[in-house]
């Protein structure tokens, strides 16, 4: 049998007597399915962020910073997790950890310093 031969069979939406014209099987409203549904409205959420702290940092236009501060004060483009090492204990952790090669140890200057004044001594001897 060809294609064009066969009768198109009824859709269950047709067929149902219960389903109103325009309304089909497929459409019905499951909410909890619907992640969008879970979250609290807007109207309830939407003055708690505007109320917020902010961070108040001056901006290069002059204006103070407007987004949302951090617990620290500032935003988090204002206000950096980290300082750096306060006390010696921590000057000294960082310095040992920052180990990747030995370009920055006291053994490598002393060595660039002498490679220097051999390289000027070369220079008045050579002129």
């Amino acid at each position: 049998m060809s294609m064009s031969m066969q009768a198109e069979k009824p859709s269950s939406a047709l067929s149902d007597p219960e389903c109103q014209p325009g309304e089909g099987v497929g459409t019905q409203d499951d909410q909890r399915v619907n992640p969008m549904h879970r979250l609290p409205d807007w109207r309830t959420t939407l003055p708690l962020a505007q109320s917020s702290p902010r961070c108040g940092a001056r901006t290069r236009s002059g204006n103070p910073c407007r987004s949302p501060a951090m617990p620290n004060g500032r935003c988090r483009m204002h206000g950096g997790a980290s300082t750096g090492p306060r006390t010696a204990e921590g000057i000294e952790a960082i310095r040992k950890a920052r180990a990747k090669h030995g370009r920055y140890s006291a053994e490598m200057a002393k060595l660039r310093s002498t490679i220097a004044s051999l390289q000027r001594m070369a220079r008045e001897v050579l002129s």
